[in-house]
């Protein structure tokens, strides 16, 4: 059992009881990158992206490690490409998971606007 602030996480190392580190690890990239697109949108852009929903992928090698990540997000939110790009590059900006990560686990990121 680990504990974050006031929360109990069950991470288990085989992902026979939980979560396993490395699957915490992109989920919680995936979410602060989430939070850290709207607040840039918001702030920067004055765009409300509304529903927000975002599948994580990683690829693994040989000895579990992490080669690669990457994030497919559904964005209730009608934007054009460049809109898209903005979004996405406030995101890589503000996301504090993301400056974590060597630069080879950036998440290689695709969306669907207007998705819901």
């Amino acid at each position: 059992m680990s504990r974050a602030g006031d929360f109990e996480l069950s991470i288990d190392a085989t992902g026979a009881e939980g979560p396993s580190p490395n699957e915490v690890l992109v989920a919680d990239y995936a979410s602060c990158f989430g939070f850290a697109c709207r607040a840039g949108a918001q702030r920067e852009l004055e765009l409300e992206l509304g529903k927000i929903e975002t599948e994580a992928e990683a690829e693994l090698d040989d000895d579990d490690d992490l080669t690669a990540i990457s994030f497919h997000m559904h964005i209730e939110a009608d934007l054009d490409e460049r809109q898209v790009d903005d979004v996405l590059a406030l995101g890589e900006e503000i996301c504090h998971v993301r400056d974590s990560l060597k630069g080879s686990l950036a998440a290689d990121v695709d969306v669907t606007t207007d998705a819901f």
